[in-house]
Formats: C-alpha cells, sequence, structure tokens
C-alpha cells in the first residue's frame, strides 16, 4: 500500500523530530520524504510554531487501521504525550492522509497498548481537514512535481 504520511513537530528541536519520524517510518517501509519543510503557526495558540513535511510510505501493511496504530506507536516511542489533551504541542506528529486504497471511514476497538489513548481509535481516510491545509498540500506537491507519488496525488 502508498500512504501520504504528514509530519510535524513544534516541541523541542523541531527538524530534529522530523527527521527521527522519517527515520521511524521506514522501519514500516520505503519512504520519499518531500522536499519542503514549512513553518506553521500552532493553530491552538498553545505552543510554538510547526515544522511541517510530507512523506509517501510504500508499506507491506494493507489495512489502514492497522497502519494508524503503528502509526501511533511510533508517535509515543518518539516522545509524543497524548495526555496532554488534543492539539497540545507535541514532539512529533504522523497524520494517516490518504492511500491508494479505497476512502472509507472506521471505528474499532483500540488494541491493548494503545488503549491509553481511549477505548476506540477512529479513521477517515482522505483525512478530513488535509486538503485545506497548506502545511499538507504545499510538500505533497512538491513531492507529485517530484513523480513521486505514484498514484497517491493531491487535489487542486
Amino acid at each position: 500500500m502508498k500512504a501520504v504520511i504528514a509530519l510535524g513537530s513544534n516541541l523541542g528541536d523541531r527538524r530534529a523530530h522530523l527527521e527521527a519520524g522519517l527515520v521511524a517510518l521506514r522501519t514500516l517501509g520505503a519512504v520519499v520524504p518531500s522536499p519542503l519543510v514549512m513553518e506553521t503557526p500552532d493553530e491552538s495558540g498553545r505552543g510554538p510554531a510547526y515544522l511541517n513535511t510530507v512523506a509517501i510510505l510504500v508499506t507491506e501493511e494493507s489495512d489502514p487501521r492497522r497502519l494508524l496504530e503503528a502509526l501511533l506507536r511510533l508517535e509515543l516511542a518518539n516522545g509524543r504525550d497524548r495526555n496532554a489533551g488534543r492539539n497540545a504541542p507535541r514532539t512529533l506528529d504522523l497524520d494517516l492522509i490518504t492511500t491508494d486504497g479505497p476512502p472509507g471511514s472506521w471505528i474499532w476497538a483500540a488494541p491493548e497498548d494503545l488503549r491509553a489513548l481511549g477505548p476506540e481509535l477512529t479513521l477517515e481516510l482522505p483525512h478530513p481537514r488535509a486538503f485545506n491545509r497548506p502545511f499538507v498540500l504545499e510538500p505533497w506537491r512538491a513531492l507529485s512535481d517530484l513523480g513521486s507519488c505514484g498514484g497517491v496525488i493531491p487535489r487542486g
């Protein structure tokens, strides 16, 4: 499966956190990172500006729910504090934007190791807010300009 992953960080050494996120993604498959890293304000007003980028992940995983679980585990392993609340500043944010599979919405019981996030996990593909976020679209388009998207192309 090919997936578009948005990476963001607004705590500590943001560039180092993005680089660590790309290294972590490589444990899941082949990664093509965007040549563009954007700085954007923190939408919540609770933290410093974000650094953002996008990567294409080509993985053997074919179930987007299992991929989301893997991304959540990578965030936690890279210091993401999920107890700080929604939209809180974070070391690493990994958002599953879309895949080359069909769109859809899923709700399922959280695996035991992710229960701290809540009893259920949810996923909507494509990501419902991605197409309104320049910090996702511009790096993604930079990838498509390189011919790296292989069928996973942003609209617009």
